[in-house]
């Protein structure tokens, strides 16, 4: 049998599997425990998402409301909430080797679109955007960061490879957050979150490295430039971070009377800090020196 007609053979054999199977539950298709079993897999993680309503649709997708997500992590619980998800297949890509999916959500006051193909012949791929996403609604992220973020975010990321092993995959993207603040652990100078207008940053995938470039951050306590790369783990939480920033403290700093000897001691006449971001994405560790 020849590369052509085993793929179109297995793709025909998948397609036949799911429309039979389908058709057997077509009443109740369990799409949100199956898409937490898929969750649980992709995250390591355990991971359960429960559905308001599940509703079929022809041609082959679901239509799930008010989705419950929550996620047991080593951290704590995150508890998320999407008002609608729209999951289903992608026929203009059925015969490409892998299994393609498509999905469509609100979540967190923002929308994001999702593709992804499963491989069993071919590579698979993983293409998605966000628009209008509020960090603040994601409990998810308070809990991997263990810290309040805050802000608006859009982003796209175009990924080659197989999903459930991260450190495989290659690709590119960008992500920008306006607006937000960040959460210290430690309060410097007796804050305790620090403002920002924008942090923008072009994303490079491969080998296992994320790669940070042409990072750029605005705001009332620091502007700069940051760069660097995450070793990614399939913990995510493990990941290895090794970032650079040069920052120039803005006027929410300058104008503190506990943070102005500090200053004055690392950045004279308004010199750039150099500050280094290591340790892990769960454990990460800083230090600074004067440019």
């Amino acid at each position: 049998m020849t590369p052509s007609r085993k793929i179109l053979f297995w793709t025909g054999l998948a397609i036949y599997g799911l429309l039979l199977f389908l058709l057997l539950t077509l009443y109740r298709l369990p799409a949100d425990k199956v898409l937490g079993k898929a969750l649980t897999l992709f995250t390591k993680t355990q991971t359960r998402v429960s559905a308001e309503t599940v509703s079929f649709s022809l041609p082959l997708s679901y239509t799930l409301k008010k989705v419950r997500c929550v996620a047991y992590w080593p951290q704590g619980v995150s508890k998320d909430l999407m008002d609608s998800l729209v999951l289903g297949l992608e026929w203009s890509r059925i015969f490409s080797g892998a299994l393609p999916l498509k999905s469509e959500g609100t979540i967190a006051r923002g929308r994001v679109q999702a593709r992804l193909g499963l491989p069993f012949l071919g590579r698979g791929y993983m293409d998605a955007k966000s628009s209008g996403i509020h960090l603040e609604d994601l409990s998810f992220l308070e809990v991997l960061l263990d810290r309040r973020v805050s802000g608006m975010c859009e982003g796209e990321l175009r990924l080659v490879g197989d999903v459930r092993f991260p450190a495989g995959l290659t690709g590119r993207g960008f992500l920008q957050t306006k607006d937000g603040s960040l959460e210290s652990k430690l309060p410097f100078a007796g804050l305790r979150t620090f403002p920002f207008q924008s942090i923008s940053t072009s994303l490079i995938i491969q080998n296992g490295l994320l790669i940070l470039r042409d990072g750029e951050i605005a705001g009332p306590a620091v502007s700069g430039s940051f760069s660097g790369e995450v070793r990614l783990n399939d913990k995510l939480n493990d990941s290895l971070l090794k970032l650079t920033a040069q920052l120039t403290p803005g006027p929410l700093l300058e104008e503190n009377a506990v943070a102005r000897p500090l200053l004055e001691s690392l950045a004279p006449d308004g010199e750039p800090i150099t500050i280094h971001l290591g340790g892990s994405l769960g454990r990460p560790s800083i230090r600074w020196r004067k440019e």
